[in-house]
């Protein structure tokens, strides 16, 4: 018991911050997040991909790999997420996002 309440605290903290940052849509900026924000399933989908980015990110042994996960997230954003102008688009784009961090 102790040692699944050792592995799940990171977890949990990893959520309850990834929900905080992704819950301040008081002023959207664009449709991508105007998107995230007005729809519950799309802000879950935000949610978990940045749980897994946060893991890979803390996974990666070395600065280099680190530096490469954040620039691949950024275009990844601006190419892929960005220009998806519709809900399901937007969750075929997290889905796909969230499998490739947890595969690599």
């Amino acid at each position: 018991m102790k040692r699944l309440v050792r592995m799940l605290a990171p977890i949990c903290l990893i959520v309850i911050a990834t929900t905080s940052q992704a819950q301040d849509c008081s002023k959207p900026k664009s449709n991508t997040e105007r998107l995230i924000c007005s729809n519950d399933r799309v802000g879950q989908a935000h949610e978990l991909m940045a749980a897994a980015f946060l893991f890979a990110f803390r996974r990666a042994p070395a600065d280099d790999i680190r530096d490469r996960l954040r620039r691949e997230q950024r275009e990844w954003e601006v190419t892929v997420r960005d220009p998806c102008g519709d809900v399901p688009c937007l969750l075929r784009a997290y889905q796909d996002r969230t499998l490739d961090l947890q595969q690599n």
